[in-house]
């Protein structure tokens, strides 16, 4: 099999592999169908409605679950086993780049509220900053009353979901299956930083926050690139997940996230640029 694959073209292979993706969803979310509606007969499979309200946790396994398993993890699991040269071209780890590259989350973290800012000023000129915004009002709202309060079986079951399980998943998808796919197939840091970067941002479909997103993306691939390793970007991945989380839970979301503050960007945006003439070279960018 691992011959076959590699006699694929490099399309060939994403192709494929996205086929394997949809298959497993498709394949995952029967089961768990099967599954809610056997251990609970009193959900209504068809009312979308009843379900957000009544049964949260279901609907989060029924819905979440089989996207994340199936259309995410199930190719970028395939694709370490099946590509021999899946992580040829990372940077060797070391102590040094785990711990560059943990710094690097940190700076982009704190500097998000700063892309925000660009991302709600270019939606402004474009006349679509409205939309937008009452888009996210409704999909924070509706991810409110799934998650529900701090403590309860639902705020536990999406901080296992949205956190976790998210946070692996789409590390697999987009950094060790997608960037490393378009890293080996052109050979271009910079190329498969942007591109796999963008993907990830279009794909969240936030288009509020697309900026933020896109910069998130960039600085957890890098992270896989420098660290030589998937398990740091799970762990600020799976961690930022599970904080905001739990600021959506309980409607605490720090007064710096939601306005740009100077003492938080400017120390965040020193530490970057130090940390990217310090590897400069390993970089190459």
């Amino acid at each position: 099999m691992k011959e076959k694959f590699q006699s694929f073209s490099p399309f060939q292979q994403a192709i494929s592999l996205i086929i394997v993706g949809a298959v497993a969803f498709i394949m995952i979310s029967i089961v768990v169908s099967i599954l809610m509606t056997v251990i609970y007969p009193e959900m209504p499979i068809d009312n979308l409605s009843i379900q957000l309200k009544s049964f949260p946790v279901q609907y989060m396994f029924v819905n979440f679950l089989p996207f994340q398993l199936g259309f995410l993890l199930t190719p970028g699991i395939v694709y370490t086993y099946l590509s021999k040269d899946s992580e040829q071209l990372l940077l060797k780890p070391q102590f040094k780049t785990v711990i560059w590259s943990f710094l690097l989350f940190v700076c982009a973290f704190f500097m998000l509220p700063f892309f925000s800012e660009i991302n709600i000023s270019i939606t402004q000129y474009l006349g679509v900053y409205e939309d937008l915004v009452a888009a996210k009002v409704l999909a924070d709202e509706q991810l409110t009353g799934l998650v529900g309060e701090s403590g309860s079986m639902s705020f536990y079951s999406a901080l296992l979901l949205i956190g976790v399980i998210t946070g692996i998943a789409e590390e697999f998808a987009f950094r060790k299956f997608l960037f490393n796919h378009m890293l080996i197939s052109s050979k271009k840091l910079s190329l498969s930083l942007l591109s796999s970067a963008l993907i990830f941002a279009l794909l969240h479909f936030n288009y509020i926050q697309i900026i933020p997103l896109f910069v998130f993306g960039l600085a957890l691939s890098l992270m896989y690139y420098v660290s030589g390793s998937i398990i740091p970007g799970i762990i600020m991945h799976a961690a930022n997940n599970m904080i905001n989380v739990y600021w959506l839970s309980t409607d605490s979301f720090p007064s710096w996230m939601n306005e740009m503050e100077i003492q938080m960007v400017i120390p965040a945006t020193v530490l970057l640029i130090g940390l990217l003439i310090y590897l400069k070279k390993e970089l190459r960018i």
